[in-house]
């Protein structure tokens, strides 16, 4: 972005001095003069007026409005400048990723590969923690971006949608309520009624874990009651406690690829509209994004979206 019109007579409105100003710029006195006559010729109007013997430069009135608007300008290039050299540095430093635990597994190793095949010297670290060390983490400047299923919504925070995922019930291939699943067109998955699961054992993460805020809130959103509550902290156990028929658990799509080795586990989809859950990824509002961090974004969206769609075809 160049400036030079306006940072020559903005720079001799504040010298008032011909020799001084073009001291200023690092020019001579003679082209400096020479600028400032083509400019006024070319604009139809003078900005200054020569006064006294020494032939001080005053602004004219028209000239006054010319350099409000000039400063106004140059603090403007002045600023994206700086946004500039911030971006460049941001280019060269490391991007501080807080990842959910069971996200960890199956989406680290691939983005990973796609960001540094774009972006090789740019340092690309992950943090996995469960959803609710991740806010703290953020909190504490820890990590520069979240991608998660989130428990809350944090001040100051852009959340931004990755993917709507289908949360999935699990039942063991002996329920009884399989009976009463049924397909809809065009989904990979039958759908299951909960209300068919009234009062039944449910198999559920702590409550400080993202997938049982979930389970809560469609226990509400469709009154159901269950008998029992079984509050388990690993999802493995918790698909192995399923398997083995002790109960009817909760899973979300993106985390099939980890849970192939339960044999005896059918999934569905809930109820007809099916119930969704919204994997995000947030930053700090007010944070300009370098390039390499919007093809971060972009990965991310591209690997959850691509797994989703993996899940839904296999």
């Amino acid at each position: 972005m160049n400036l030079k019109e306006q940072q020559y007579v903005c720079t001799l409105a504040r010298c008032r001095s011909l020799s001084r100003a073009a001291e200023a710029l690092f020019i001579s006195p003679s082209a400096l003069s020479v600028y400032i006559s083509n400019l006024e010729k070319n604009l139809g109007v003078p900005l200054f007026e020569r006064v006294g013997k020494e032939k001080s430069f005053v602004l004219t009135p028209i000239g006054e409005e010319y350099v409000q608007r000039a400063e106004k300008m140059l603090e403007l290039k002045a600023e994206f400048d700086d946004l500039l050299k911030r971006e460049q540095k941001k280019e060269q430093s490391a991007i501080r990723v807080g990842i959910q635990q069971r996200r960890a597994i199956s989406m680290v190793p691939e983005v990973l590969a796609r960001f540094k095949e774009r972006f090789p010297d740019v340092e690309l670290v992950f943090r996995d923690a469960v959803v609710a060390d991740l806010n703290q983490m953020f909190k504490e400047n820890a990590v520069d971006f979240m991608v998660s299923n989130f428990l809350e919504e944090l001040p100051d925070t852009v959340y931004q949608e990755i993917v709507k995922e289908p949360v999935l019930l699990v039942l063991s291939e002996t329920h009884p309520a399989i009976q009463y699943a049924y397909s809809v067109e065009g989904d990979a998955f039958q759908h299951l009624d909960l209300s068919y699961l009234d009062w039944e054992t449910f198999i559920v993460p702590l409550p400080d874990q993202s997938m049982r805020r979930t389970a809560d809130r469609i226990f509400w959103e469709n009154h159901i009651h269950p008998k029992r509550l079984i509050e388990i902290g690993h999802f493995e156990i918790i698909m192995s406690m399923v398997n083995q028929g002790m109960g009817v658990g909760f899973n979300r799509l993106g985390y099939l690829s980890d849970m192939q080795r339960y044999e005896h586990v059918r999934y569905f989809l809930i109820n007809r509209e099916a119930e969704t859950s919204s994997f995000r990824l947030a930053y700090r509002k007010g944070h300009v994004l370098s390039s390499c961090e919007r093809a971060l974004i972009e990965i991310v969206e591209e690997t959850a979206q691509e797994k989703m769609k993996c899940h839904q075809e296999c």
